[in-house]
């Protein structure tokens, strides 16, 4: 257990870090696209105390491989556009956590190869890791990931508003489910299904900055 504490705190520091840049990246969207209660609420910071969920963060300590920030509430009425705005807040989460793990895949490709052995190289692995883990996971269509929101663009407003009737209704038993039988069901489950559909798109990325395969959760 004491071997393992120092990997649980770095695991800590980096989904602190990257779910504090996802967040404020909900935040910056809505501010930028006419809603200020994020902003007001002093959400649009990514200062990790002010978006770190409790729960969330003990999971993360006990060894889950995730953890989860407080959502950033979202005023769509506020939102100039409401059937774009919220996608476009949405999507702003997810892509937050892209652009941080091509980032640190573009440090990796700079240094990779000096640090090998060393907790840096752990700590760029963790990065590259957790980050596209956290864009994947969140473009998962169902509530109350980003995905929900997001598909939404691609509807007509009369499918859009019963889709988002239908996700309302079913709440958050669909994750539950979907992480349930991916623990305890035969042969791989649906989220690693879903990890696995997004591989040809992510692999060419790391195979561009030399970044290894298994950087990729899926």
């Amino acid at each position: 257990m004491l071997e393992a504490l120092p990997f649980l705190l770095l695991r800590f520091f980096v989904l602190s870090v990257s779910l504090s840049f996802h967040e404020a990246a909900h935040a910056w969207a809505a501010n930028r696209l006419g809603d200020e209660t994020a902003k007001r609420l002093g959400r649009l910071s990514l200062n990790p105390l002010v978006h770190l969920d409790p729960l969330g963060s003990l999971m993360i300590l006990t060894g889950m491989p995730l953890g989860w920030a407080k959502p950033v509430p979202v005023n769509p009425a506020n939102l100039r556009n409401i059937r774009t705005g919220m996608p476009l807040v949405s999507f702003a989460g997810p892509l937050s956590n892209i652009v941080l793990a091509l980032v640190f895949c573009g440090v990796y490709f700079a240094v990779g190869p000096y640090i090998a052995s060393t907790g840096w190289y752990l700590l760029l692995a963790e990065f590259i890791l957790i980050n596209f883990a956290l864009a994947v996971f969140n473009l998962l269509p169902i509530a109350p990931l980003d995905g929900s929101k997001i598909i939404t663009v691609f509807m007509s407003d009369r499918v859009a508003d019963k889709y988002e009737e239908k996700v309302a209704m079913l709440g958050i038993f669909p994750l539950i489910a979907i992480l349930a039988f991916g623990v305890m069901g035969p042969g791989p489950g649906l989220l690693e299904l879903w990890f696995r559909f997004w591989r040809p798109l992510v692999s060419p990325i790391l195979h561009l900055f030399n970044v290894p395969m298994h950087f990729y959760p899926g």
